[in-house]
Parts: C-alpha cells; sequence; structure tokens
C-alpha cells in the first residue's frame, strides 16, 4: 500500500498524510455515498433516457399491439351492426313472406350482459380494452347462433314451400261470377240484433242457394255438420302450417270429418241455415288461431277485371246482412 504525502508549506517538507479513525470512516461513507449517487444517475439516464435496442422493440411492439387491438374492437362493433341488418330483414322479410312472427328481442337478447371478465385482464395495461372486446365477442357470437338456428328454420320453411303453398289460403270460396254481393265485410260493425259494435270475423258472399263452395286450399276436414250456434251447417278445414278455413250456413256438405281435400273441390253448397236471413257464406281465415281478414286470402286466381268487380262488390258491402 503506498504512503500518501502531503507538503508542509510552513517547514517546507513533505510529511506522511495520516487520518484519525472517524476522519477514516467519514472518508468511506463519502465515496460510497457519490458512488451511490452516480450509479443511480447512470442508471435513470439508461432505462428512462437512453433506450436499450431491446426496449424500444417492446415500445413499438406495444403500440402495435394496442393499434391491432383497437381494429379489432372496431371490426367487432361492425360485424354487430352487420348482424343486426341480417336480423331485420330476417324478422321483417323472410319471416314476414312465410307469414311467421318474428323473433322476439327476449331470444335474439338471451345472455347478454351477464359475462365481465375483467378480473382476467386487471395486470394488463389493455385490461379495459381487452374486457370490452370479449364482452362484443360474447355478444356477437350469441347473435349469431340464435341467428344461424332462425336461418335453419326458414330453411326449412323453404324446402317446404309448395306444401306451405298449397295449405296458403288464395282462392275465392264461392265464383266471382256467381257472387251477387258482399254482407258485411271483416272488422267491427253494429250487430243487427243487439244493437251494439260487435266484430264480425269473416266475410259474407251472397250467392242463391245450391252455389258450390270451393275448399280454398289443401287440408282435412275437422268438421262438416250441423252446430246449434249461428253457423247452421258448418265446414272448418285444417290446411296445416297454422292455416284453417270455416264455411258456415251451407245448404248441403259434400264432405265428411277427416276427408282430405284439395283447392278448389266443392266441399257444399251456399244456403241459409243457422242464424241467416238469406242465402249466403260466412267465411272465415284463422292463421295460428288468429282470425284475419280473408280478402287477404281470397283474389289470387282472379283476373283485373274479376278483381275490380270484388272491390266494387267490397264498397257496397252492407254491414247488417248477417248474424254472424
Amino acid at each position: 500500500m503506498s504512503t500518501k504525502l502531503r507538503f508542509n508549506p510552513q517547514k517546507l517538507q513533505f510529511e506522511v498524510l495520516t487520518y484519525s479513525p472517524k476522519e477514516k470512516i467519514f472518508r468511506i461513507f463519502s465515496f460510497l455515498f457519490v458512488t451511490l449517487i452516480f450509479a443511480g444517475s447512470f442508471y435513470y439516464l439508461l432505462d428512462y433516457k437512453i433506450e436499450s435496442p431491446d426496449a424500444s422493440n417492446l415500445i413499438t411492439e406495444q403500440d402495435n399491439l394496442l393499434f391491432h387491438l383497437k381494429l379489432m374492437n372496431n371490426d367487432i362493433q361492425y360485424m354487430e351492426k352487420k348482424l343486426e341488418d341480417l336480423q331485420y330483414n330476417d324478422d321483417h322479410i323472410f319471416r314476414t313472406y312465410f307469414e311467421v312472427n318474428p323473433l322476439s328481442a327476449s331470444l335474439r337478447d338471451a345472455g347478454f350482459g351477464g359475462v365481465d371478465n375483467f378480473d382476467l385482464y386487471k395486470n394488463s395495461n389493455f385490461a379495459h380494452l381487452l374486457s370490452d372486446i370479449d364482452k362484443n365477442l360474447d355478444k356477437v357470437s350469441k347473435k349469431l347462433v340464435v341467428q344461424s338456428r332462425s336461418y335453419d328454420d326458414l330453411l326449412e320453411m323453404a324446402r317446404t314451400k309448395e306444401k306451405w303453398l298449397l295449405a296458403r289460403p288464395a282462392i275465392q270460396p264461392v265464383s266471382i261470377k256467381l257472387l251477387r254481393r258482399f254482407g258485411s265485410a271483416f272488422g267491427m260493425r253494429m250487430h243487427p240484433i243487439l244493437e251494439v259494435y260487435k266484430m264480425h270475423e269473416g266475410i259474407d258472399l251472397t250467392a242463391p242457394q245450391g252455389t258450390p263452395i270451393f275448399a280454398t286450399a289443401d287440408g282435412v276436414v275437422l268438421q262438416s255438420s250441423p252446430t246449434n250456434g249461428g253457423y247452421g251447417n258448418k265446414i272448418l278445414v285444417d290446411h296445416g302450417f297454422g292455416y284453417r278455413t270455416l264455411y258456415g250456413h251451407c245448404y248441403k256438405l259434400h264432405v265428411k270429418r277427416g276427408q282430405k281435400v284439395k283447392r278448389g273441390d266443392v266441399i257444399g253448397t251456399v244456403g241459409s241455415t243457422g242464424l241467416s236471413t238469406t242465402p249466403h257464406l260466412h267465411y272465415e281465415v284463422h292463421v295460428n288461431g288468429r282470425k284475419v281478414n280473408p280478402i287477404n286470402y281470397y283474389a289470387n286466381d282472379l283476373s283485373a277485371e274479376e278483381y275490380d268487380h270484388m272491390i266494387e262488390l267490397l264498397s257496397k258491402a252492407d254491414p247488417s246482412f248477417d248474424i254472424n
């Protein structure tokens, strides 16, 4: 160990430099303190001010990841919007065409709102974004399942379209050439006996007694018999796919219960049985248990001139004509 010297100007000579124990300890701690300050400053500059190639690459990758995560979330939201367009077309075009009810909102939204996986990503710098992506993906995937099942139903409807078309009431039950007039039309009317407004759930077609009554679609006869109610001799036909037709006040019944009929078959003749004042046919159309306006299921085989004639007869319909 080398000896340290110090020049003494008073004696004009060098003397050996010595330190007391306290001075030695102080110098040691001073050196360590300065060393720590220097080392800390160097680390700070190296870590926060001077990026290493690896750190720079990690930051770049992180920025790219964030950018692509945002793009993914935007794409998921775009797909959800397109899926909503498909749902609208499904409910308001395809299902309307096949005359079935649209899917309810509760069915389309089943299971939404219960998924929150934020805890899975809470240690990530992108926790909120990842959680949003997770929830949006869950929503879209469930909507896709519901929509896929709906399309399966529509595909089955399309496969059975020919049978469905044959089951849909589509012609007039009494020839327009023999039709004298419309009695009561479908809708509210003043009851001719009770003198109160009451729903008339079919249409009345006035024609001579014995005029043929046609089945308006293929089906199976559920009832063909006299009744105690106002319908008199009544025929009820089940066409399938939710369609039924009713023919009241018949004079003669040409079919029996359980008999299969085709569209255009003569199933009876016009009469005035039951609560009726003159020969006519009371005709109803039921769709999924609901009575609807038969005019919407009536004019498929009419020419333009015959359709105009039907509209003219409708305009002259007598709401007090029939009791049923």
